[in-house]
């Protein structure tokens, strides 16, 4: 089931969905079996004592029930909110704040909050919780910059190099000595070409390499039990991809492989990591030189041609998609959500965005809140690049506190109701 951890952008904390892992009954919290969880992160924190990053993993850390919004966590806060009981601390996550996989700064402190109940395997938990460990410790590190779009990954030829790239990358963790780096050679200029045909989308992708790609190569590095287990944790998931879109997902399967293989030819890079950093060119630096790998002409041989079938239908089919959402977020009647400053969250899942060039991005699910209430939407929300509001369809009705329309419902806040915007038949809040 989709949860949802934060995502980060300047002046907001934004949130997205991912599968998460375990095998727990949904409901509230139950303190014995948070605890096991508790055990769990701590073991995985214990196991690498410090060596990936300098500091350990491990600290105040939270789990929520979506629905109830109950808290368990492994230590009090800083205001006393939180009641203590069975070895735990209880209470109830405050309305400003949305259940999500995040780092927080709440209460005089910086937390890992996670969403109960965990789902899959014990690897996969092991995986979810070094990820999200790591996002706490991440500004201390000083590798929290903020996010960028990339709709480019939502093209045709982005979309196919991208994943010409990832099978580069595959081949190189599958391999070793000269067919090793002829293999890494070719995930670079795969990587280049792609970047020669969207300008700005170097930095776009970099950028989210450090945010998220970081933090999931922490999660494969301390999920696996030994090196080579890594690897092909890594190399299934480069080959099996299978997200809606990797606007804002790719880093999930970039980040592990270009992290694994800086282990190999650049050891201690992790030590000279920062927010600037470009770990493909970090790779490139530390491969011994070759002859230059031409993209147009490898790519046949990691199957391009059957790739740009595949693709092309795809963008057939997601242009259709994209007209739909036009017609109901950009060229009919709206309601217009402000993001009114701190209080601005939102959680989503980041393998669905659909990218509807300068309107912003649609996001098929999200859970919006700040000071004017909460917003649930289940079929489309629009989001422009600058994260300056959220757009909806209008809704039929637009009286009362507890509103619903085309696929979301809204709970205002006290004083706040829906106005007439200037468009026909538009509304946007506002407070008496």
């Amino acid at each position: 089931m989709p949860k949802a951890m934060t995502m980060r952008s300047t002046g907001i904390a934004l949130g997205l969905a991912v599968l998460l892992c375990g095998a727990a009954v949904a409901g509230a919290p139950d303190p014995a079996a948070v605890k096991a969880v508790f055990a769990e992160a701590r073991q995985v924190s214990d196991s690498d004592g410090g060596k990936l990053w300098g500091v350990p993993l491990y600290g105040p850390m939270m789990f929520i029930d979506p629905d109830s919004k109950s808290i368990v966590a492994n230590e009090a806060d800083g205001e006393g909110t939180l009641t203590a009981g069975n070895g735990v601390y209880a209470g109830t996550l405050p309305p400003d704040l949305l259940p999500a996989n995040t780092a927080i700064e709440w209460h005089g402190k910086r937390w890992t909050m996670l969403e109960w109940p965990l789902w899959g395997d014990s690897l996969a938990h092991k995986k979810l919780l070094a990820h999200e460990l790591f996002h706490r410790i991440q500004p201390g590190l000083h590798l929290q910059i903020p996010d960028s779009q990339n709709p480019q990954l939502d093209t045709l030829e982005g979309r196919l190099w991208l994943q010409l790239e990832w099978r580069a990358l595959a081949t190189a963790l599958e391999s070793g000595g000269k067919a090793q780096q002829q293999a890494i050679r070719d995930a670079l200029a795969f990587r280049a070409y792609r970047h020669s045909l969207f300008a700005g989308s170097a930095e776009s992708e970099r950028v989210m390499e450090i945010n998220e790609g970081l933090a999931e190569y922490t999660g494969v590095r301390l999920s696996s039990p030994d090196e080579a287990s890594a690897r092909w944790l890594a190399v299934r998931k480069l080959v099996a991809a299978d997200e809606k879109t990797w606007v804002r997902s790719f880093p999930y399967t970039s980040g592990p492989a270009y992290g694994l293989l800086l282990d190999v030819y650049a050891p201690g890079w992790r030590r000279k990591l920062n927010g600037g950093s470009d770990l493909a060119a970090m790779l490139e630096a530390a491969v011994p030189k070759g002859a230059a790998s031409d993209a147009k002409v490898r790519a046949a041989l990691y199957g391009e041609a059957a790739l740009r079938l595949s693709e092309s239908e795809r963008a057939a089919e997601n242009e259709a998609v994209k007209a739909r959402y036009r017609a109901k977020l950009v060229d009919g009647p709206v309601l217009v959500l402000p993001n009114l400053g701190d209080k601005f969250r939102v959680s989503f899942d980041p393998r669905e965005l659909v990218p509807l060039d300068e309107a912003g991005t649609v996001y098929p699910t999200m859970r919006v809140s700040d000071v004017w209430g909460a917003l649930v939407a289940g079929e489309g929300v629009l989001m422009p690049v600058n994260y300056s509001r959220v757009t909806v369809a209008a809704p039929a009705d637009a009286k009362g506190t507890h509103l619903a329309g085309p696929g979301w419902t809204l709970d205002l806040a006290p004083g706040w109701h829906l106005v007439p915007a200037d468009k026909p038949g538009s509304f946007t809040v506002k407070k008496d």
